[in-house]
């Protein structure tokens, strides 16, 4: 069941991403925290039926897009097979992207001394 908890966490991702939206905007839309939408998209926490509901009204999709292609004799995604160094790494862009330009400028420059 896992599985399918990170599948519709990434198909929340995808969907969110294909409409520019931030995980900020998304949580505004579902009286959320967008802490709570990165959970939601990284298949930490299940997303309730009536969750999915507004999830879907405020995507623009049917509830029926987040389980398109699902099999109930195969796994929904490989998503749950991601490294903790993936994870990591897709959290991390999600954090980046809901600061604002200048604040992404100096995490950007602090990498790059860490780095160096």
């Amino acid at each position: 069941m896992e599985s399918v908890d990170h599948s519709v966490g990434e198909c929340i991702r995808r969907r969110r991403l294909e409409l520019g939206m931030t995980q900020t905007d998304l949580a505004n839309r579902i009286n959320v925290r967008f802490q709570q939408v990165q959970k939601y998209e990284n298949g930490l926490n299940r997303v309730a039926a009536s969750r999915l509901w507004q999830i879907a009204l405020a995507l623009d999709v049917q509830v029926t897009y987040f389980f398109e292609g699902a099999s109930a004799d195969e796994p929904v995604s490989e998503i749950g097979k991601l490294t903790p160094n993936k994870r990591r790494m897709r959290e991390l862009v999600d954090l980046f992207a809901e600061l604002p330009d200048p604040q992404q400028a100096a995490v950007m420059s602090f990498l790059r001394s860490l780095a160096s």
